[in-house]
C-alpha cells in the first residue's frame, strides 16, 4: 500500500509491504516517477485517472526483478490536491492455506489479520516480540493465532497447550482472566515446563494479558516477549491492555464473519469494512501506548505556562490589557490540559472524574475558544439559560461532546454562510418525548438539563442518522469516524440521552439530556477560612519533581504565599532530605512520574522514615485512578497537573492543618 500525491513528483509514503512487493528500498522510490514503473499499455489509463481526479483504476507495475505486480488505485481530489491510494490487486494475492485441524472459528483470514496487528505492535515497541494465543471451543487449549517473530519451533511447542493455574504466562492469564507478568522466565515457577523452549527461542521475560470479548468471555491471551529479564512500566502495562482490547475486537469480529452465510459479494464487502476498522484500531492502539508519556510531558509544560501566567497576573493591574491576555493564557492552558486528559480517557488510561459545575459557564468559555478556529462564515449564537445549570459530570468529557457537536455543525455548513445555535435550559421531559432519545440506561420522565446544538447546514439522510454513532463511520474524507462514537460513549457514561433531528438541506439539531446535579454548589472557602499567610509563614514544604521548570513554578507559588521551600529533583534526593530534616518538614508535594524511583515508590520509603508523613501527590492521572493505585495509603491530598495556584495553596494548607 502506498499514498502518493501527483503534485509531489514521486512517492511520499511507501510502507514496508510495498517495498517488498516491488523489490525497491523506500529511499529508491522517494523521488521516482511512479509512471516509470507502470506498464506501457496501462499508462494512458493511469494518467487519465490522475487528470480526472476522481474514481478508480488498476495498473501493472514492474518490480526490481523485472516481474509485474498489479495494483488497484483509488483517486481523490481535495483542496486542489490529487492523491492516489494503492493496494495490491486482490486477485493477485495467494489463496490462504486452510489447515483442516484448525478450529472452525480460527480461520486463516483472521490469523493473517492478527499477524499484521502483531507486526504493527512490534514496530511500535522495538526489541519486543508479540504473540496471540486463541482458546478452542471448550476453552481448554490454545492455538497460535499469531507469533510472527517467534521461532516456529517455539510456536509448535505452545500449540495445543492446556491452560491452567500455572501454565506459562499466557496459559495462566487465560485460565484466571488476569494479567500475568513474568520478569525472569528461567527463574519463575510458571515456566517450569516451558523454560527450555523459551531459552531456545531467545526470550527471557514475558508479559501476558487475557483477550476477552465485549461480554467478558475469555478468547485467549496476548504476550510481549523480551530477550532480557525486565519489568514493565505503567505505560507498558497500559499499552499491553490496549493491545488486548484491539486483538479482542479482531478475534470477535473474525468469529462473527466466519459464522455468516452470506453471498460472496456481501462477504467481500464486510471483509473490506473489517480490514479498514482494524487498521484504524491498530492506529488507536499505537496512540494508547504513547498517550501516557505525552500527557505527562505536556501537562508538565502546561504547569509552567499556567503557573508563570498566574504569577505574572499579580504584577499587573486588574483590567489592563496585559492582565486580560494573561487570563486568556491560563484559560487556554486549562482547556489544553482537559483535552489531553480526554485523550487519555479514549486510550483507556483515565477513568471518569466527576465534579459539580455550571454547564453554562463551561459552554460559554468553550464557544469563545472555538470561534477562533471556525470559519468566519459560521455565526455562533448562544441562547443559554439565565440561571446556572449545575451538572455532576466529567467536565473534560462534556467539553469534548460540545466541541464535537459545534465542530460538526460548522463543517455541515460546507464553507457557506450559516448559523450555529447552542441553547441550554431546564426541561420537563415526558414519556412520549423521552422515547425519541437514544438512552442506553432506562430514564424516567422528569426534569433534565437540556443542551442543544443546531445548524443550518446540509442536514443528514435517515441512513446517515442510523450509522452516525457507529465506530469508524464517517462522512469526511480525512475523518477517523470516532467523534460521534465518543459522544455516544460519554452520554452513556453519564446516564444521559441524545436525539437527532435532521433532514437533507434543512440542517440538524442534536439534543442532549443530562440529569441535573442535586444541591447547591458551594463557593470555595475564602482566604480567611483557609487561614492567613502569616499562619503558614514558618511552615516548610518539600517540593519533589524531576522537571526543573515545574519545580521552579511550584516553588514560586509557595514562596509568594510565605511558605519556606526545600526542593528535590528526584525520589532518592527527596528521601535523603526527609531523612535528615523530617522533623522540620510539614508537607511534601510529590510528583508521580519520575525516573528511577517513581512517586509511589518514593512515598513508601518516606512512610518508613515517618509513618504520619503528609504527602500531597501531584500527577496527570485522574483522582480515582490514583486512589485505586495507592489503596488505603493515607495521602494528604491529590492534585492534577496543571494545578491553578489557589487550588495548590488550599490543598497544601489543608494538608498541614489536618
Amino acid at each position: 500500500m502506498i499514498v502518493r500525491s501527483s503534485r509531489a513528483g514521486g512517492f511520499i509514503r511507501v510502507n514496508r509491504r510495498f517495498s517488498t512487493e516491488l523489490g525497491y528500498q523506500a529511499c529508491e522510490l522517494k523521488d521516482r516517477d511512479p509512471l516509470a514503473l507502470v506498464a506501457e499499455e496501462d499508462r494512458d489509463r493511469f494518467q487519465e485517472a490522475i487528470e480526472r481526479g476522481e474514481g478508480a483504476t488498476s495498473a501493472r507495475h514492474r518490480t526490481a526483478d523485472g516481474d509485474w505486480v498489479e495494483f488497484d488505485w483509488k483517486v481523490r481530489t481535495k483542496n486542489g490536491q490529487t492523491s492516489l491510494f494503492g493496494i495490491r490487486h486482490r486477485a493477485d494475492l495467494p489463496a490462504p492455506e486452510v489447515d483442516v485441524q484448525d478450529s472452525p472459528q480460527a480461520g486463516a483470514g483472521m490469523k493473517e489479520i492478527l499477524k499484521e496487528m502483531a507486526l504493527i505492535i512490534e514496530e511500535e515497541r522495538p526489541g519486543f516480540k508479540c504473540s496471540v494465543l486463541l482458546l478452542d471451543d471448550e476453552g481448554l487449549r490454545v492455538s497460535v493465532g499469531a507469533g510472527p517473530s517467534l521461532p516456529e519451533e517455539y510456536n509448535q511447542a505452545v500449540e495445543g497447550l492446556m491452560i491452567g493455574p500455572d501454565v506459562g504466562s499466557c496459559g495462566t492469564a487465560a485460565y484466571w482472566n488476569e494479567r500475568v507478568i513474568v520478569e525472569d522466565i528461567q527463574n519463575d515457577i510458571l515456566w517450569k515446563d516451558l523454560k527450555e523452549h523459551a531459552a531456545k527461542a531467545g526470550v527471557a521475560s514475558c508479559w501476558s494479558h487475557p483477550i476477552t470479548s465485549k461480554s467478558g468471555c475469555v478468547l485467549g491471551a496476548t504476550a510481549l516477549y523480551n530477550s532480557k529479564p525486565t519489568a514493565p512500566t505503567q505505560q507498558d502495562l497500559d499499552g499491553l491492555a490496549m493491545a488486548a482490547r484491539m486483538f479482542g475486537l479482531a478475534i470477535e469480529r473474525g468469529y462473527a464473519e466466519q459464522a455468516l452465510k452470506a453471498s460472496e459479494a456481501e462477504r467481500m464487502r464486510r471483509e473490506e469494512e473489517m480490514e479498514e476498522q482494524l487498521r484504524q484500531a491498530a492506529k488507536m492502539e499505537a496512540l494508547g501506548v504513547v498517550a501516557g508519556g505525552i500527557a505527562h510531558d505536556f501537562n508538565n509544560l502546561l504547569t509552567t505556562v499556567m503557573g508563570s501566567a498566574e504569577i505574572a497576573m499579580e504584577t499587573v493591574s486588574e483590567g489592563s490589557e496585559a492582565y486580560e491576555m494573561l487570563h486568556d493564557i491560563t484559560a487556554a492552558s486549562s482547556r489544553a490540559s482537559a483535552l489531553c486528559n480526554q485523550m487519555l480517557a479514549y486510550a483507556g488510561q483515565r477513568s471518569i472524574s466527576t465534579e459539580r459545575f455550571d454547564c453554562n459557564c463551561s459552554i460559554r468559555e468553550l464557544g469563545e475558544l472555538l470561534k477562533i478556529s471556525l470559519s468566519k462564515k459560521a455565526t455562533i449564537d448562544f441562547r443559554l439559560s439565565p440561571e446556572p445549570l449545575y451538572l455532576e459530570a466529567d467536565k473534560a468529557q462534556l467539553d469534548q461532546v460540545i466541541m464535537n457537536l459545534i465542530t460538526n455543525a460548522a463543517e455541515a455548513l460546507e464553507n457557506e454562510v450559516g448559523q450555529i445555535v447552542v441553547a441550554t435550559r431546564i426541561h420537563e421531559v415526558g414519556a412520549d418525548e423521552l422515547a425519541e432519545f437514544r438512552q442506553p440506561h432506562a430514564l424516567n420522565p422528569g426534569r433534565y438539563v437540556r443542551i442543544s446544538v443546531s445548524d443550518t447546514g446540509v442536514g443528514m439522510s435517515p441512513e446517515t442518522q442510523e450509522k452516525i454513532f457507529d465506530p469508524f463511520f464517517t462522512t469526511k474524507f480525512t475523518g477517523r469516524g470516532l467523534g460521534m462514537a465518543a459522544v455516544s460513549g460519554i452520554m452513556q457514561q453519564h446516564h444521559g440521552a441524545i436525539r437527532i433531528e435532521s433532514e437533507p438541506g434543512k440542517g440538524s439539531t442534536f439534543t442532549l439530556l443530562f440529569p441535573p446535579a442535586n444541591g447547591v454548589v458551594q463557593d470555595a472557602p475564602s482566604k480567611s477560612q483557609q487561614g492567613s499567610d502569616e499562619e503558614f509563614s514558618s511552615r516548610r514544604v518539600l517540593v519533589v519533581d524531576d522537571e526543573a521548570n515545574v519545580r521552579k513554578t511550584l516553588t514560586r507559588f509557595l514562596i509568594r504565599a510565605d511558605f519556606k521551600v526545600v526542593e528535590a529533583r528526584n525520589g532518592r534526593q527527596a528521601i535523603e532530605v526527609y531523612q535528615a530534616e523530617h522533623d522540620n518538614i510539614d508537607c511534601i508535594l510529590l510528583d508521580l512520574s519520575m525516573p528511577d524511583l517513581d512517586g509511589e515508590e518514593t512515598y513508601r520509603e518516606l512512610q518508613k522514615i515517618r509513618p504520619d508523613v503528609r504527602v500531597v501527590l501531584n500527577s496527570g492521572y485522574a483522582e480515582q485512578d490514583l486512589l485505586d493505585r495507592f489503596g488505603d495509603a493515607p495521602l494528604a491530598g491529590i492534585l492534577k497537573k496543571p494545578t491553578p495556584k489557589e487550588v495548590l495553596l488550599e490543598t497544601i494548607r489543608n494538608a498541614i492543618t489536618e
